[in-house]
């Protein structure tokens, strides 16, 4: 498959990934998002800057996801009022899209969503896959019919061993042709999970353990013993030799990514933004950030001003000789203690976003070393 000019190969995302910050709102989380990965001048229309290319692919990626009606909303977590948990999963895909990602494994990240949701979910990755043209691999945890059906191919494992690989809607018939009985009212994910299982699946009338492959290996020289795996190495043949042959492509590839970059950018860098931008774009979120968590703000705030208060009751009369000197003393300590007090407060919130930071910089769209330049951490 040709893919098109990107930093970013290869992005996993984990269930425990979907989470973003949650003061920022949805437009601010795509924008920095864009404002790190979208390309230089050559990877852009003419005419085209790069405020409007991100404001265009925000918009458009909003759209087609059905959260445009979101961008002005706070992401949220477990303690902030934001989104939904489908419309933050649908975040997770737009900030994905943003990256440019040729490669995207999602594992078993429908997990606590109703049937609706996860549907929808799925169908955004579908939308992704068809647009970008790039390859994603899904895991999925109960699986519904209509869900099935949105993927071009499916992967049945057993104890690690591949034992089915090919279309889904000829899945079920495969495995029925071994021997395999499906159940009343059983969707085909359940049907073909159920097949690996020792106590869930049943033979078909007349068949059993003798003469249909259970174990792992009888299931795996079953399927190499199949026309879907003779299918399957000779299309794996057939792409390493047109690979092969599109040598000068290959360098055309390398070419435009290098042109894909920003000012600043080393042509070796993962990324598609230099240092300085980097650090400018983190600058603006951090600002973002603090501006927009109200909570903290009224409360350090409201903390210093108290303190403020008594501490200057206190020093107020002291006597202007010797005996007042150590008091003074004490009282002006207390400005700069308060200030190590209010920054410990800065812990939780860095170790909550150490997932953030983790996630942002698999996916390229920062270095870990641009997050310590700033004053304050994530």
């Amino acid at each position: 498959m040709k893919t098109a000019p990107c930093d970013t190969l290869f992005s996993l995302t984990r269930l425990a990934d979907d989470t973003h910050i949650p003061t920022l709102t949805v437009g601010q989380t795509l924008d920095f998002a864009l404002s790190t990965k979208a390309p230089g001048s050559g990877g852009r229309l003419p005419g085209v800057s790069k405020e409007e290319f991100s404001v265009e692919v925000r918009d458009l990626v909003l759209r087609m996801l059905n959260i445009s009606h979101t961008k002005s909303t706070l992401v949220g977590d477990e303690f902030v009022r934001g989104v939904s948990g489908g419309e933050r999963k649908r975040v997770s895909i737009a900030e994905m899209m943003a990256t440019r990602a040729r490669v995207q494994s999602w594992d078993n990240s429908t997990r606590g969503l109703d049937a609706s949701t996860a549907l929808d979910f799925v169908k955004g990755l579908r939308i992704m896959t068809d647009v970008l043209g790039q390859t994603t691999f899904v895991t999925l945890y109960q699986a519904g019919e209509g869900i099935y059906d949105l993927f071009d191919k499916v992967m049945v494992l057993d104890h690690g061993r591949q034992v089915y690989f090919g279309p889904p809607s000829e899945a079920r018939a495969y495995f029925e042709d071994l021997g395999f009985k499906p159940l009343p009212r059983q969707s085909t994910p359940d049907y073909l999970v159920g097949c690996t299982d020792p106590y869930e699946r049943q033979f078909a009338s007349g068949r059993s353990s003798l003469d249909v492959p259970s174990t792992p290996e009888a299931l795996e020289l079953a399927f190499r013993a199949s026309s879907y795996y003779k299918t399957l190495t000779d299309d794996l043949a057939a792409y390493k030799k047109e690979q092969e042959e599109e040598k000068k492509d290959q360098e055309a590839f390398r070419a435009a990514v290098i042109a894909d970059k920003r000012k600043g950018a080393a042509e070796k860098s993962p990324y598609t933004l230099g240092f300085a931008g980097q650090v400018k774009a983190l600058t603006i979120r951090q600002f973002q950030m603090r501006l927009q968590d109200r909570f903290q703000i009224v409360s350090s705030y409201l903390l210093s001003l108290w303190v403020a208060f008594v501490a200057g009751i206190v020093y107020y009369n002291l006597p202007l000789t010797g005996a007042g000197g150590f008091t003074r003393a004490t009282l002006l300590f207390v400005g700069p203690l308060m200030m190590v007090f209010d920054s410990q407060g800065e812990i939780g919130l860095m170790m909550v976003g150490r997932s953030i930071l983790n996630k942002q910089v698999s996916l390229r769209v920062q270095p870990p070393e641009t997050e310590t330049t700033l004053m304050r951490p994530l």
